[in-house]
């Protein structure tokens, strides 16, 4: 069974701060993924170096090496480290080292203990009580075949596969990521905890609009290194 994980306040303010100061293609995590198991990462440093606000690592794990990104850290080279998963970035242009990684990952951290240390994610209750407050806001009556979000959610099993039309308001967008945009709408209803849905389109949408897709819905969509999207709604289609 699939845990959901919890909210990486942390990676995405990493994200955020790549986005700003680098040219990438990244797949990103959110709220609304989950994991099927954690994974523990184990590594060796075979290189560094630093760039801005970011130490990039060429590291070897079970004879694989790769290169990953972190926020500043004093890393040596040939000590052992371990994270815990981590985000895939492709093409991504690091022009403090004029260079391009073809793949590279990048995480919240690493340390040298296999077991985490247990840390207090700041803000993640005021994060929801404002999305609480945004779906409390919202009531979208759907289109005549339109399909609420709280049954999509609650009988997801059932949608699976199919292609629906959803309304909503959106409250979150991020642009550019693996050749989509990716939106995130509520139409004021919810299923347990679950209140907003993932679009990926082509479109170009913004926050606080009020639109309508049509798209097929993806179950536990991987996106690698462990991290699923329990519910996507892929390759929306806007409705005029």
């Amino acid at each position: 069974m699939k845990n959901r994980i919890k909210y990486f306040t942390v990676i995405f303010s990493v994200l955020v701060l790549f986005s700003c100061k680098e040219k990438n293609n990244y797949s990103k995590i959110d709220s609304h993924q989950t994991t099927s198991k954690k994974q523990v990462h184990k590594i060796v440093v075979n290189e560094m170096s630093d760039g801005g606000n970011y130490t990039y690592i060429n590291v070897n794990e079970d004879g694989k090496e790769y290169w990953m990104a972190i926020p500043n850290s004093d890393v040596k080279i040939g000590e052992t480290y371990y994270y815990d998963g981590g985000l895939l970035m492709k093409n991504f242009e690091s022009e403090h080292l004029n260079k391009t990684f073809e793949k590279i990952i990048f995480s919240e951290e690493i340390r040298q203990t296999e077991e985490p240390v247990k840390k207090e994610i700041k803000n993640s209750h005021e994060h929801s009580n404002n999305v609480g407050s945004t779906i409390t806001e919202v009531k979208i009556e759907q289109p005549k075949g339109g399909t609420a979000l709280a049954s999509i959610f609650s009988n997801k099993k059932s949608f699976s596969g199919k292609n629906v039309t959803v309304k909503g308001k959106v409250v979150k967008v991020n642009n550019g990521i693996l050749e989509k945009n990716w939106v995130h709408i509520v139409d004021g209803t919810q299923f347990e905890t679950k209140k907003s849905l993932t679009v990926t389109t082509n479109e170009l949408i913004k926050v606080g609009d009020t639109v309508t897709f049509k798209g097929n819905i993806t179950l536990d969509k991987d996106f690698g290194y462990g991290y699923v999207y329990d519910i996507l709604l892929e390759e929306g289609e806007l409705i005029k």
